[in-house]
């Protein structure tokens, strides 16, 4: 039997908050334990408590972790307003569809009662910062004409997450991107 390689304690801790994020998409939040975690993770319990204080701790890097992945997400401002829209709606569909971990992280209302005061703000900062990035897309779609006008921005948003909200379910039960590409044709071609 070979020697232990000892990983990099940065290393060490993303893969923890990972697989939190993999024990939630398989087994539920009820089943996150520690010794669940350290199991996917291939550590004892005790060696997830030489990373992290607690838990809680566990799950604030977590939170930080798909954080992390959905910040990524955002397209480049110079993007013209529909090119923003379908991109990150694409990214996000992808993202997600195969990650039901960070799907829950991101989408559950649940996720409020179970991680700190601190991650509940910093993951309602990233709903704000996607909310105004949306609208700012959506405004300036109607404003130059590549959107319609007669609906007004937030009813446009409510149909855009919605439809990227369903995709994403859709996505991740069917595990093909031929609805998702069908889904996003047939939704800009509504709000267009």
């Amino acid at each position: 039997m070979g020697a232990r390689i000892r990983k990099p304690a940065d290393v060490r801790r993303r893969e923890i908050a990972d697989a939190v994020l993999q024990v939630i998409g398989e087994h539920g939040a009820s089943a996150l334990t520690a010794s669940r975690i350290a199991e996917e993770v291939g550590v004892t319990s005790g060696a997830l408590f030489r990373h992290f204080a607690s838990l809680e701790e566990i799950l604030d890097a977590a939170v930080d972790a798909g954080i992390e992945r959905v910040e990524a997400t955002f397209p480049a401002q110079d993007l013209p307003p529909t090119g923003r829209l379908r991109s990150l709606a694409t990214a996000r569909i992808e993202l997600l569809a195969g990650n039901p971990g960070l799907t829950w992280l991101l989408m559950s209302d649940q996720v409020y009662l179970t991680v700190s005061a601190q991650s509940v703000a910093r993951l309602r900062k990233l709903v704000r910062r996607s909310r105004a990035f949306l609208m700012d897309a959506l405004r300036e779609g109607m404003a130059d004409g590549s959107l319609r006008s007669d609906i007004s921005a937030e009813s446009m948003l409510v149909v855009f997450t919605g439809t990227v909200h369903a995709t994403i379910g859709a996505a991740g039960v069917h595990r093909t991107r031929k609805p998702m590409r069908d889904v996003l044709d047939a939704l800009f071609t509504l709000i267009s």
